[in-house]
């Protein structure tokens, strides 16, 4: 995806009340405040509050869904208009190419974030609290440190450690 198709998403969503953070490759940008490598997909993480609205919109501006993750839980919430469940860890993807790649999360009693898909993985509200630039616009990113502890317990292909090298001269 190219930036401004980024900023484009995100403005879109914002507009019909749906906040994302940015994680992944996109996410690392962000915090460098620049785009750094060419990145096929649009790493997301969405409140289960706004899954549905976020799907719905995505459904709207022509992707479509490809497949769940491995890890993925169906969810569902009761604000939701329709019946059934979402998943959790999801890929929407765009006929020009573009890919959407989210993972759902929600509000903890202690008031950390709860991933919903199948995962060891902590976060925590300061973690999410960050922002970024992608193409000179404000964006709400994951940290450095949880971009950090995402990419443990598997094996980083080559684009993802030159990722993680740009987190360590952040500092």
């Amino acid at each position: 995806m190219k930036p401004e198709q980024v900023v484009e998403l995100i403005s879109d969503m914002e507009d019909h009340g749906v906040r994302l953070w940015l994680v992944g490759g996109w996410g690392v940008d962000a915090l460098v405040g620049e785009q750094t490598r060419d990145h096929h997909d649009l790493d997301v993480l969405v409140d289960v509050i706004d899954l549905e609205r976020f799907v719905e919109r995505l459904r709207e501006l022509g992707l479509e869904f490809a497949y769940a993750w491995e890890e993925n839980r169906d969810v569902r919430h009761a604000s939701w208009h329709a019946d059934g469940a979402l998943p959790s860890a999801f890929v929407y993807v765009h006929r020009d190419g573009r890919e959407v790649d989210t993972h759902a999360l929600r509000d903890g009693k202690g008031g950390d974030p709860v991933p919903l898909w199948n995962t060891t993985f902590v976060f925590t509200r300061a973690g999410l609290d960050v922002e970024g630039l992608i193409a000179g616009r404000r964006v709400s990113c994951i940290s450095a440190e949880l971009q950090r502890l995402a990419h443990q317990g598997y094996e980083l292909p080559a684009h993802q450690s030159e990722d993680l090298r740009r987190l360590t001269e952040l500092g």
